[in-house]
C-alpha cells in the first residue's frame, strides 16, 4: 500500500534534524558529488529558472545557486520542517510548501525542473512527472537524481549493506523507523529503463541516463 502525503511529510518533519548528517554519513559524502554532477549534466546558458521539486533542506537548490548565485531557483516540499531547515541554509531561497502533485505555478514557467531523491515519494509517480511537464518551458529541461540497485558482484555486495546495514544505522542515529521506510521505497522504485519509458509517456522527449557509484544512484535528464 503506497503511504499517503500526510504520511511521508510526517516522516520527514521527524527526521529533519538528523537528515542532512545520515545522508552524509551513510553515502560517504558521494550525495554532495552526486548533486555537483546533477548540476554539471543540466545546466546550459539557457537555463535562468530553476524549480527543485521534493528540495528537502534544499541541498539540490543550493547546488544550483552555488554553480552560478544569479540563477532564480525556487525550493517545493511537502515537509514544513524540511523547508525550515532549507531557509537556516539560505533565507533568501525561495521556499514553498506544497505537493508534487499540484505545483502552484503556471504552465511554461521554468527552464529547469530538478527532484533529488524526491521522485521515489511522490504518488503516483505518473502523475507528478506530468506535473514537472506542465510547468517546464517548451525546449526546458527535466533533471532526476534517484537510488538504483547496481547489478553484479558489487551488487550483490551492496545489497547486504543497503538491506542490512544501511537501516539499522539509519533507524538508530534518527530513532525512527524512517530508513527501513527508505530500504522499501528504493526497492520499489521501478528499474532506469521502467522509469525512463514513464517521463516518455509524461511527454519528455531525449531522455538520457547517467550512472553514479556503479549503480548506486541514477541521474534521468529529458527536454520538453
Amino acid at each position: 500500500m503506497e503511504p499517503t502525503e500526510h504520511d511521508i511529510a510526517s516522516l520527514f518533519d521527524v527526521i529533519s534534524g538528523q537528515y542532512d548528517l545520515l545522508n552524509h554519513i551513510l553515502s560517504g559524502y558521494t550525495d554532495v558529488r552526486w548533486r555537483r554532477r546533477v548540476v554539471r549534466l543540466s545546466m546550459s546558458q539557457q537555463v535562468k529558472t530553476i524549480l527543485d521539486v521534493s528540495t528537502g533542506t534544499g541541498d539540490m537548490a543550493l547546488a544550483y545557486k552555488h554553480a552560478n548565485d544569479a540563477l532564480s531557483v525556487y525550493g517545493v516540499d511537502i515537509s514544513r520542517e524540511m523547508l525550515k531547515k532549507a531557509g537556516l541554509k539560505n533565507a533568501a531561497l525561495p521556499l514553498i510548501n506544497a505537493s508534487g502533485l499540484s505545483l502552484p505555478f503556471r504552465d511554461n514557467t521554468f527552464d529547469l525542473v530538478s527532484c533529488a531523491f524526491g521522485i521515489r515519494n511522490i504518488y503516483p509517480r505518473e502523475n507528478g512527472l506530468k506535473e514537472f511537464f506542465r510547468v517546464v518551458r517548451p525546449h526546458g529541461r527535466v533533471a532526476i537524481l534517484e537510488f538504483s540497485m547496481p547489478r553484479g558482484l558489487f551488487g550483490r555486495v551492496y545489497k547486504v549493506y543497503f538491506e542490512k546495514i544501511l537501516p539499522l544505522l539509519g533507524n538508530l542515529i534518527s530513532r525512527t523507523k524512517a530508513y527501513t521506510y527508505l530500504k522499501s521505497s528504493v526497492e520499489a522504485f521501478p528499474d532506469p529503463g521502467t522509469f525512463c519509458r514513464m517521463l516518455a509517456s509524461a511527454g519528455f522527449k531525449n531522455i538520457k541516463t547517467t550512472n553514479l557509484t556503479r549503480g548506486i544512484a541514477t541521474i534521468y535528464t529529458g527536454e520538453k
